[in-house]
């Protein structure tokens, strides 16, 4: 299949099989979420490289069968450094959504805003309409600050959902479909500062079957 670029709802509506991940938010909130700031470990693996290290995120209070792993990075810059580190946050807190089912979550305000969080929120409804939620493996990795200003920023990554399904709730089988080039996404987020300091995901697109990611 060609590469291709899509927008937000194109992009991810066409791996729903896949995707059931969530997060989003467009309130400020100050409030300690379950699983933010804490240090438990993910390791972490791309396709093409080991990474020398697994970022310091905590695991969201996620199932045992729901696992995420996200490359660690350090650029030395403070603020980037803050950027990656609530980026990474939102990956796990997305999972959380979809564990969860609930398009008013505290991890959607806490992470995300604009078009991502009604993204997210409307597909977290669809999920529950149709008795699905997540299970399986999300790998992140080759994470980078690409732009940044006093209040936006813009981080691209590479995602591996070869080993993540759906999972139908009331039997709890996974709807396992085979490895192909297309569950290698590569992401392209935009994210704001809010006035209390953190970093919102306010959109996102993503490039299936992408070379640099596989």
């Amino acid at each position: 299949m060609n590469r291709r670029t899509m927008p937000i709802v194109a992009a991810l509506a066409a791996t729903t099989a896949l995707l059931l991940t969530a997060c989003s938010s467009s309130s400020d909130s100050s409030d300690k979420i379950k699983g933010a700031d804490q240090n438990t470990s993910s390791s972490s693996k791309s396709p093409k490289a080991s990474p020398t290290s697994s970022a310091k995120v905590s695991d969201f209070g996620l199932p045992d069968d729901v696992k995420v792993e996200i490359e660690s990075v350090t650029t030395g810059d403070k603020t980037k450094d803050q950027i990656l580190k609530e980026q990474a946050e939102g990956l796990m807190a997305r999972q959380r959504i979809y564990v969860d089912l609930d398009p008013n979550s505290r991890y959607l305000t806490r992470y995300y805003d604009g078009e991502a969080r009604a993204f997210y929120a409307s597909e977290v409804k669809r999920a529950k309409a149709e008795g699905r939620t997540i299970t399986g493996l999300y790998r992140y990795y080759d994470r980078k600050v690409e732009e940044n200003t006093d209040d936006r920023a813009i981080v691209t990554y590479c995602e591996d959902r070869s080993k993540a399904f759906a999972k139908d709730i009331k039997s709890g089988k996974a709807r396992k479909t085979k490895p192909s080039p297309e569950d290698f996404i590569k992401n392209t987020a935009t994210l704001r500062k809010t006035e209390h300091g953190t970093w919102l995901v306010q959109s996102f697109r993503g490039e299936t079957s992408a070379q640099e990611c596989q």
